[in-house]
């Protein structure tokens, strides 16, 4: 049997209860050392990504490549006047 490796909050993995209903599993309680929201947030998103591989929902993580400084993310220019104003036209 493959073992899988869920991590979260208690809230976060009890609302998968039903997934490992009758199997055994083992909690290991993690000592919180991260105060910073930020730094949870990072986390749980690397999580979230290695759970995605081990899935095999994706073949690689994603790379943190710094898109500030992307070219191909320049606007596009769309004949007509723009969403917003015809969104105000439209609720007169």
């Amino acid at each position: 049997m493959r073992r899988k490796t869920i991590e979260g909050t208690w809230e976060q993995v009890a609302r998968r209860a039903s997934e490992f209903a009758g199997r055994r599993v083992r909690v290991t309680v993690l000592e919180e050392a991260e105060t910073d929201p930020t730094s949870r947030e990072s986390s749980a998103e690397e999580a979230y990504k290695r759970e995605l591989l081990a899935l095999g929902l994706i073949s690689e993580l994603p790379s943190s490549i710094d898109v500030t400084n992307d070219d191909d993310d320049e606007p596009i220019e769309v004949p007509g006047e723009p969403i917003s104003e015809t969104i105000l036209r439209e609720r007169r």
